[in-house]
C-alpha cells in the first residue's frame, strides 16, 4: 500500500467506526489540552487516558495500579515539568519518570497535551510506518524517548507531506494496522 491523502482521510473514518472511545476521545482532544495549560487537569482525567491507551491490553489493571502507586504531589510536579520543558525528549522524559509510565504510555499522555504536535507510540501505526520505509527498523520491545523522537519525527514529516493533521495520520495509521 502507498501512503497518500485521500487513503489518510479514508482511514480516519475506518478508525471511527472501529474505536469504541472515539467519541469520548475527541471530546477530551478538545478539553484536556486547555486544561493540562491552565493546570485544571484532575487524577480521573490521568487515568482515563491510562485506560485509553491500553484498551485492548489485558495489563491494564497492573499499569493502573503501578500509575496509582506514586504520590499526587510528584505526579503533578511532573506533569506541570512536562508542560513547561521546550523540546519533546525533556517532555518525555518527565512522563516516564512516573511508574507506570514508559515512552508508549508518555507518547499518549503527550498527545492529550498538545495533539497539534504530539502522537502516539503504537505497534499497529510504527509497523506501517516500517513497511512503507518511514522506519528502518521495527519497533523494539522496550522503545526509549530516541525511538520515540525517530517516530514523531516521521509522522510529522508525513502528516506535513500529505497535508493531514498528526490526530488524522495517527489514526489512520492505526487503522491501517489491523490486528498486529
Amino acid at each position: 500500500m502507498t501512503l497518500s491523502q485521500q487513503l489518510l482521510e479514508e482511514q480516519e473514518v475506518a478508525y471511527e467506526a472501529e474505536e469504541d472511545q472515539y467519541a469520548e476521545e475527541m471530546e477530551r482532544l478538545e478539553t484536556l489540552p486547555k486544561a493540562f495549560e491552565e493546570g485544571t487537569w484532575t487524577w480521573d482525567d490521568l487515568e482515563w487516558i491510562v485506560r485509553w491507551k491500553m484498551t485492548s491490553s489485558p495489563f491494564v489493571g497492573k499499569v493502573l495500579d503501578d500509575f496509582n502507586s506514586n504520590d499526587e504531589t510528584f505526579v503533578t510536579s511532573q506533569i506541570e515539568k512536562t508542560v513547561a520543558a521546550s523540546s519533546p525528549g525533556e517532555k518525555l522524559a518527565h512522563l516516564t519518570e512516573i511508574s507506570g509510565v514508559a515512552e508508549r504510555m508518555g507518547s499518549a499522555f503527550l498527545l492529550f497535551i498538545n495533539p497539534d504536535r504530539f502522537t502516539v507510540l503504537d505497534w499497529k501505526a510504527w509497523g506501517v510506518l516500517h513497511e512503507n520505509g518511514y522506519l528502518p527498523d521495527e519497533m523494539p520491545d522496550d522503545p526509549t524517548v530516541e525511538d520515540y523522537l525517530l517516530y514523531l519525527g516521521a509522522c510529522w514529516a508525513i502528516a506535513n507531506e500529505y497535508d493531514v493533521s498528526l490526530r488524522t495520520l495517527d489514526m489512520a495509521l492505526w487503522a491501517l494496522g489491523g490486528d498486529e
